[in-house]
């Protein structure tokens, strides 16, 4: 079994860092399903689809419910690249992460627009390029 996330693709920003996570992981250990599929509902009973709209989800290989920015830190870890978001997760930060990243997901379309250039993708994915910086 993978490390399956449950995904916002009509967030650019989310799906911007789902693609750095493709190209990071040719050993397929992660698996990605758009919270708007409601195909996955029946393979995973434990996962509220309500709640996939709030915080990020992901059912690790045991078939534990992992979120927020656990699901962030597991994603890294998975493609060899978990000490670029570990720190995260250290006691004194930890509690002001989970914070900031509560707000984040409440706020991700307009942080999208403001760094990807759009709140919301156009159709069922986000293919937008991050927006350059003058």
């Amino acid at each position: 079994m993978t490390f399956t996330l449950f995904i916002d693709d009509r967030c650019p920003l989310c799906s911007h860092e789902v693609s750095l996570l493709r190209q990071r992981d040719p050993l397929g250990r992660l698996r990605f399903v758009s919270i708007y599929d409601d195909q996955w509902h029946s393979e995973f009973p434990q996962v509220d689809p309500a709640r996939c709209l709030q915080v990020l989800h992901a059912v690790n290989e045991r078939g534990q419910v992992v979120t927020g920015l656990d699901v962030t830190v597991g994603a890294w870890q998975r493609v060899g690249r978990g000490h670029l978001v570990g720190w995260l997760r250290w006691p004194l930060i930890r509690p002001l992460a989970d914070w900031g990243y509560l707000r984040f997901a409440r706020h991700r379309h307009r942080v999208s627009a403001w760094l990807m250039g759009a709140p919301r993708c156009d159709g069922d994915q986000c293919s937008l390029p991050p927006k350059s910086r003058p």
